[in-house]
């Protein structure tokens, strides 16, 4: 069971992947814009701040995806585009158009010991002399009733988001976003 939901959790943060090798070409339009009307009133259509700075939910012919918006990417390390999808499985996801939504998005800043088990879970193999974030655990639910579970570590002119269900963060789901308006900074060598 703990290894379907990781599972779920990549499938759901890679999934562009998926579907850039997929053969259908309805498929690979996955994350183009779809029209939003018609959806059901209870359908989330906005973020939560600090979440809306890097994000925004899109309708598509799969259903909604939160996924980043213009002037923002969210990358997995390998370079796939991060789209997080209403339709969280495991299998090739269905044309459903806007019968699968986002019905609750929470987001809270987290401190303390939750802070530091999901930090130490994101940071780990990253420089341990770097500044700490502020942090956001974002809980999501779809009209399915499926949730996902996810950390967001703000660092002002980037940040890094990670999938966690049932509490354990996944380091392999760590991906990044970047403002295309900021310069990447030099990184000093450590000694």
């Amino acid at each position: 069971m703990a290894r379907r939901k990781v599972l779920v959790a990549l499938s759901a943060l890679t999934i562009v992947a998926g579907f850039g090798a997929a053969p259908a070409p309805a498929v690979a339009d996955a994350g183009a814009p779809h029209d939003c009307a018609g959806s059901p009133p209870d359908a989330i259509t906005a973020l939560p701040a600090p979440l809306n700075k890097w994000g925004e939910i899109v309708c598509t012919p799969y259903g909604q995806m939160l996924t980043s918006h213009a002037g923002w990417m969210w990358l997995m390390p390998d370079l796939d585009t991060v789209l997080i999808p209403a339709q969280l499985t495991d299998q090739q996801p269905e044309p459903v158009g806007n019968r699968v939504y986002f019905t609750k998005i929470d987001l809270v800043k987290v401190k303390g010991a939750e802070f530091d088990e999901a930090y130490g879970s994101f940071h780990e193999g990253f420089d341990e002399r770097e500044v700490k974030p502020d942090g956001y655990r974002v809980d999501i639910t779809t009209v399915e009733g499926k949730s996902l579970r996810m950390y967001f570590f703000d660092y002002d002119t980037y940040a890094w988001g990670i999938s966690c269900p049932d509490n354990k963060c996944v380091t392999d789901t760590r991906f990044m976003i970047l403002d295309r308006s900021t310069p990447p900074k030099p990184r000093t060598p450590s000694i």
